[in-house]
Parts: C-alpha cells; sequence; structure tokens
C-alpha cells in the first residue's frame, strides 16, 4: 500500500495474531498500526473470552455428567439389593448442588432443576411422584437435557424409558 508517497504492508506473524507494518510510514501510516494494533489486541480478547467460556461449558457439562453417572449407579445398586444408604444419598445431594453452580452461566433453568434435585436427595420419601414431574428432576428427563447441552442435534436420539424416578424407598 501507499500512503503520501511512503509505503507500507500489513503482515500477520506466523504462528499468532499479532500484527505488524513496515517502517517507512507517514503519519496516516502510523495511525493505522494503532488501529491494527488495538484490533489485534481485540482480537485476542474475543479468542480468550471464546476460550473461557468453552471452558465454563466443559466444566458445567463435566459436573452434571458426573452427578447424573453417580445417581445412576447409585439406583443400579438399589436395584441390585443393597439398602438405601443415606451417606451416599448426602453425596448426590451434594453432587446436583455442585453442579448447578458451573451451569447458572450457560442454562440457568437447569440450573435450578439441579438445586431441586439436590433438595431431593436430602430427603427423597418426601418428594411425591407428582413433585419429582412438576419441577423437572426426574432422573431420565435431567439426561435429555444434558445431552441437549452436550450436542442438540443427537438430543434427538432417545434412550431407554423408565419411570419418573426410581424408587429409593
Amino acid at each position: 500500500m501507499s500512503d503520501g508517497g511512503s509505503s507500507y504492508c500489513i503482515s500477520r506473524s506466523p504462528g499468532s495474531n499479532e500484527f505488524f507494518l513496515a517502517r517507512n510510514m507517514s503519519q496516516g501510516g502510523r495511525l493505522l498500526e494503532i488501529i491494527v494494533s488495538q484490533l489485534a489486541a481485540l482480537i485476542d480478547s474475543i479468542q480468550e473470552f471464546s476460550r473461557d467460556k468453552r471452558d465454563l461449558k466443559d466444566n458445567a457439562l463435566r459436573a452434571i455428567s458426573h452427578a447424573l453417572n453417580e445417581t445412576y449407579l447409585y439406583y443400579r445398586d438399589i436395584e441390585h439389593g443393597k439398602p438405601v444408604n443415606l451417606d451416599s444419598q448426602k453425596q448426590l445431594s451434594i453432587y446436583w448442588s455442585a453442579a448447578a453452580i458451573p451451569l447458572r452461566h450457560i442454562n440457568e433453568e437447569l440450573a435450578l432443576i439441579c438445586e431441586f434435585k439436590s433438595e431431593y436427595w436430602v430427603n427423597p420419601e418426601n418428594w411425591s411422584d407428582e413433585q419429582i414431574h412438576e419441577h423437572g428432576i426426574a432422573l431420565n428427563d435431567l439426561r435429555m437435557k444434558y445431552r441437549a447441552l452436550v450436542s442438540p442435534v443427537r438430543s434427538r436420539i432417545h434412550g431407554p424409558r423408565s419411570r419418573i424416578e426410581p424408587k429409593v424407598r
């Protein structure tokens, strides 16, 4: 490019987002250098924000996946004859509450449902099937919401149907 006799070029450093201009610039070229520098900084900020948002979503998905898996494992144990375990129920309450925290940044509704699921595990005997359905905390429903976050296209693939919530009573 040329600007009143001075020549300059805009280039990108290989393997980075840094831009640079040739040294022989007029006043307009220096202004352009400042603009390009600020634009490069903005691009870096946008990329960092995008990376942070992706990490936040991954952490939220990891937390709900852990809570789901631990809950399914607990129900498996109950179905195989193990007695109800209050310590396990306490731990499930903690897992669901922990899942709600990062989820609030990506899906407030699901975060609230996880919080209800945490409350459920404090005392599952106090929840009727109607309340479980009303609060959206049936395990299969939660799994489907989780899958919709993981892969919106694949979430239409349904797993096996089950009761509203397996009984632990």
